[in-house]
């Protein structure tokens, strides 16, 4: 449920960079994987916007969100249900903003960044430390991530299944490619 999630990129230059340096996402997925003492649900979309913005110095800042009502889980009833207890008609997005250093261009070889974020998700914003991979890729930057939230943190009742509520940790993923705009 984390659209998003969250998500950093670093594009690739074949030139120094001058000044600071914009990339919009061009794809990527958000999931999140909840856990009932019977199964194991996860959600995904495909439906995400994001931007990162590096600077010559090797900050790197990007916001990335997703709307809530387009995570499937493969269940409507289970998605309908997701939206009422994370309160989606009042908090439709799920958001993370952040920042991290040490990102320089051009990216030529996988690297491992901390974002220092905030994720902002049912109307509840937390700080997040996320761990991101970033990798080359066609142009841009890929960025995959994972990392758990505390549903109780977010104020989101927990479903339950045969009396039994699911656990409070969610497990938010993410598999994002940034490119730098067309001119």
């Amino acid at each position: 449920m984390r659209p998003l999630f969250c998500a950093l990129l670093i594009g690739v230059s074949t030139a120094a960079a001058e000044g600071p340096q914009s990339f919009d996402l061009h794809q990527g997925t958000l999931t999140y994987t909840v856990v009932h003492k019977l199964h194991r649900v996860t959600g995904a979309t495909h439906e995400v916007e994001g931007r990162a913005l590096i600077q010559p110095g090797g900050g790197l800042r990007v916001q990335v969100r997703a709307k809530v009502a387009s995570f499937d889980s493969g269940n409507s009833n289970r998605d309908e249900h997701m939206r009422e207890v994370t309160h989606e008609p009042a908090h439709p997005y799920v958001q993370i903003k952040g920042t991290a250093a040490g990102v320089t261009l051009p990216i030529s070889a996988p690297a491992d960044v901390v974002l220092q974020g905030t994720l902002d998700f049912n109307g509840q914003q937390q700080p997040e430390q996320i761990k991101v991979h970033l990798e080359p890729h066609e142009g841009g930057v890929r960025a995959r991530f994972s990392f758990p939230i505390s549903l109780g943190a977010f104020q989101v009742e927990r479903p339950e299944l045969l009396l039994v509520k699911i656990e409070d940790k969610a497990t938010i993923e993410g598999d994002l490619v940034f490119v730098k705009p067309k001119s």
